[in-house]
């Protein structure tokens, strides 16, 4: 085993402990170097090994050594990776070239010029869409530019580790540009509840609402037309168990301090500029516009608070009471999708209805 490739290697990156759950993302996401993957990377022909393991065994990527065959040669290699920048950019190339012969670009799934330009890339338009935002927080053009670069991103990077936050000094890529720009700039915050109309008030449902709300969703003719089967009260019990996600809303309506139905919302990546609602009554107050006012509300809640882009409902196509609901609610029917939808034992019809943040405030 090369030693000159070790010294290297410390040289570059310091000398850190690395803990058994290093080791272990490390051998999940990188092979052990051999002898002539070594020879190159001591010539200088490929990067530094990616990390070290506890044990001393260099690691380095699988595919480590395709940049050489796409480059035609060894000998070809730096002029190849330098060839993807343009001649204007060479200083950049360069500095690059240096990072990535110095092994720096672990945060990589894959490492070779078209994913380091891409990096850099995604980071500079999720610095400009946060610039944007900070000054117009409902901009949904720079919401929608955010996550696709936030998603993108997180593509073609890998998680890292805790040995990488010591040898590069702070937080990592990972960390920085994509779960505190999720985080602080596209998960959904929560609103102010209860929200109050004139007969109901919406709040969050807690596990206490399980009891009704398995008295109407365990009603086989209440839940024929949703995605699951009527409840049964072990499923009830373990849906109260479930943690709440920041990405799903579920509000009780109450009419006269009782609870009669649900609002479930549900917010959609990668930007989450855009959000499913749905909802269930109990029989005993059907009839009454009670889903109407509800509905409402949870849109306004959506559009108002949360500063949604586009709000739809998906429905079984036999489902007329709520494709009624969405056209008195002013919601759009954007498609008829033929047997698209399996339930019950066979295929059937789902439309969907959708509404624009700037249709609903009209």
């Amino acid at each position: 085993m090369s030693e000159a490739v070790r010294r290297r290697y410390l040289e570059v990156n310091g000398d850190h402990p690395m803990f058994p759950n290093d080791d272990h993302y490390v051998r999940e996401h990188f092979v052990p170097a051999d002898d002539e993957v070594l020879a190159l990377i001591e010539a200088g022909s490929l990067p530094l090994p990616s990390y070290y393991l506890s044990d001393g065994t260099p690691m380095v990527p699988a595919d480590v050594r395709d940049p050489i065959s796409w480059a035609g040669g060894v000998e070809r290699l730096h002029d190849w990776f330098v060839g993807h920048w343009t001649a204007e950019e060479q200083a950049t190339a360069e500095s690059e070239w240096g990072d990535y012969v110095s092994g720096q670009y672990v945060c990589l799934r894959d490492v070779q010029p078209v994913r380091m330009q891409q990096k850099t890339q995604h980071i500079e338009q999720i610095k400009a869409a946060i610039a944007v935002l900070e000054q117009h927080p409902g901009d949904h053009v720079a919401r929608g530019s955010l996550g696709e670069a936030v998603e993108r991103l997180e593509q073609i990077e890998l998680p890292m580790t805790d040995y990488d936050r010591l040898r590069f000094g702070g937080p990592l890529s990972p960390e920085v540009w994509i779960h505190d720009v999720r985080r602080d700039h596209l998960l959904p915050k929560p609103p102010e509840l209860p929200i109050r109309t004139e007969r109901l008030v919406l709040r969050e449902s807690t596990a206490e609402d399980t009891e009704v709300l398995l008295s109407y969703y365990g009603n086989p003719d209440v839940a024929y037309y949703t995605l699951m089967d009527a409840w049964t009260p072990g499923y009830a019990a373990f849906r109260a168990r479930t943690p709440a996600v920041s990405t799903k809303l579920s509000l009780a309506i109450d009419l006269d301090g009782r609870m009669v139905g649900d609002v479930v919302l549900m917010f959609q990546g990668p930007s989450y500029s855009q959000a499913e609602i749905g909802w269930a009554l109990h029989p005993d107050v059907f009839g009454r516009g009670i889903a109407t006012e509800a509905a409402r509300a949870a849109i306004d809640l959506l559009f108002g608070h949360y500063g949604m882009h586009r709000v739809n409902a998906q429905l079984d196509a036999r489902n007329d009471a709520s494709a009624r609901l969405c056209e008195r609610l002013g919601m759009r029917r954007e498609s008829h999708k033929l047997r698209d939808f399996w339930s019950r034992g066979e295929w059937t019809d789902s439309f969907e209805y959708a509404v624009l943040a700037e249709e609903w405030r009209g």
